[in-house]
């Protein structure tokens, strides 16, 4: 016969067999490991090394204005110069695009859309044609050229050429999209390609 706490005890035991059997037979339960965080990201971020009288990085250009229509809030778009030495004017541009993207970023783009179209003038006028195109577009020439020689627009061409160091580019046009490098006019499907695996498409 049982007493009154062997009863008791007995009961508790199978209470706690009954615990440990249940949590072991359900690994979704707060005792089970943690599973992998694989969500993947909700924006990607492509970094867009060019150059104005590369007629490469006006593909490029291209390029991306087909990834951001096809992926409306999906893709953010950031332009960094990287002027190459070889090209007499390309500094010059840059630093032009940067003053003007400072008095307003949708003027900046206009800017930089006419300046990649219009690569043979560029060439062919040089300095005068950056001045007249701004002009056009309704932007402060005086300040843009106050702009272009001061502190801010040198420190966001510096900024931009060691983040090309960086990701190991010399030459353009060069991407980083998401955290995948690739260089060069490549065709828009290598882009989709990209885009859709750091989506998790």
């Amino acid at each position: 016969m049982f007493t009154n706490f062997q009863r008791n005890t007995v009961a508790m035991v199978l209470v706690v067999l009954g615990m440990t059997t249940t949590a072991l037979a359900r690994p979704d339960s707060e005792t089970a490991m943690p599973k992998p965080d694989r969500t993947t990201a909700s924006v990607v971020t492509i970094e867009e090394f060019s150059d104005f009288q590369c007629p490469y990085c006006a593909r490029g250009a291209d390029t991306m204005k087909e990834v951001l229509k096809d992926y409306p809030g999906k893709v953010k778009l950031v332009f960094r110069n990287m002027p190459l030495p070889f090209h007499p004017h390309a500094l010059v541009a840059a630093k032009a695009f940067t003053a003007v993207r400072l008095q307003s970023p949708k003027l900046g783009c206009a800017f930089r859309d006419e300046l990649f179209a219009n690569q043979h003038e560029l060439a062919e006028q040089g300095e005068s044609y950056l001045y007249a195109l701004a002009s056009q577009l309704g932007v402060d020439v005086s300040k843009m050229k106050t702009d272009m020689a001061g502190d801010q627009v040198a420190k966001s061409l510096a900024e931009d050429q060691q983040l090309a160091n960086t990701h190991g580019f010399n030459g353009t046009p060069s991407f980083m999209i998401g955290t995948v490098a690739i260089t060069g006019a490549r065709p828009y499907s290598e882009f989709k390609k990209i885009i859709d695996q750091q989506l998790g498409q």
